[in-house]
């Protein structure tokens, strides 16, 4: 029994009241049992009926401190699963914004990767623009006549004819 108050005092720095009392009831539970042996020499020795009342009232006392006892042990192991239920809930609100930041950045590269996408699509418009326009100058295709193959005209919608 000295070992677990001296336990329960030793790991709880926290609060040294809890670890203060546990030791100062260990001290008077040992203290009544010390006075009960004391007290049950003397009645085999001689005086029983006032030394067994003595002895009785020094076991109620007993019991009541074997009751403190219990009491603060179950307390301090209260005390004890509410700060591990409340690392638990720390680390389940670490897991969980671990998991939002996972998702954001996933969100966000598939944002970048389909802006890419869409940036490359309208540079591929634009060369085709580029490309139509140089052709334009080039003398080996004749001025309206037949379609100019290097010209793209898969990104844009054909042009009407106005030569009416």
């Amino acid at each position: 029994m000295v070992l677990a108050s001296h336990d329960a005092g030793a790991s709880s720095s926290a609060q040294p009241a809890r670890g203060d009392l546990a030791v100062c009831l260990q001290e008077a539970l040992d203290r009544a049992n010390e006075r009960i042996q004391e007290l049950e020499a003397e009645r085999q020795a001689g005086g029983v009926a006032t030394l067994q009342a003595q002895v009785e009232a020094l076991r109620l006392d007993l019991s009541r401190m074997e009751g403190r006892m219990t009491a603060f042990r179950d307390s301090a192991r209260d005390a004890e699963a509410e700060k591990i239920r409340a690392i638990e809930a720390r680390v389940q609100a670490v897991v969980d914004l671990e998991f939002l930041k996972n998702w954001v950045l996933k969100k966000r590269r598939e944002q970048q990767r389909q802006t890419q996408q869409e940036a490359a699509g309208r540079m591929g418009s634009v060369f085709g623009c580029l490309d139509d326009i140089v052709s334009l100058g080039d003398l080996s295709v004749g001025r309206g006549a037949g379609a100019r193959p290097e010209a793209s005209t898969a990104t844009r919608p054909p042009v009407p004819d106005r030569r009416q």
